[in-house]
């Protein structure tokens, strides 16, 4: 599984953001980042307004982490499928080149 190298944040989030101190949001910002990087989940000690707003980041970096995978997933096996039209494509006008080739030289 491959990690993105960020998360996307949203302008809904402004407004619970702006419900923290400068403090809280700079914990939780250090926290999503950690999170983000090494998948370890924050401890706030009972701070549950940290707790909440952690948990509500953390599900939005869990589905574009997972929504990555997919794409890079999906835009392997285009890549698969791109390689292999492009085989069998070279193959077929190399057989062509070859038929060209007999039939030329059965005329003269």
């Amino acid at each position: 599984m491959k990690t993105p190298k960020g998360f996307f944040t949203y302008f809904h989030h402004a407004e619970p953001l702006e419900m923290l101190s400068d403090v809280q949001a700079g914990q939780l910002y250090k926290a999503l980042m950690r999170y983000g990087n090494t998948g370890e989940e924050a401890d706030f000690g009972g701070d549950c307004a940290l707790d909440v707003m952690f948990s509500l980041f953390k599900k939005e970096i869990d589905y574009n982490f997972e929504r990555y995978n997919e794409i890079c997933e999906m835009r392997r096996e285009a890549g698969k499928k791109s390689a292999q039209i492009k085989k069998e494509r070279a193959k077929m006008q190399e057989t062509e080149d070859q038929q060209m080739s007999t039939s030329v030289n059965k005329i003269n």
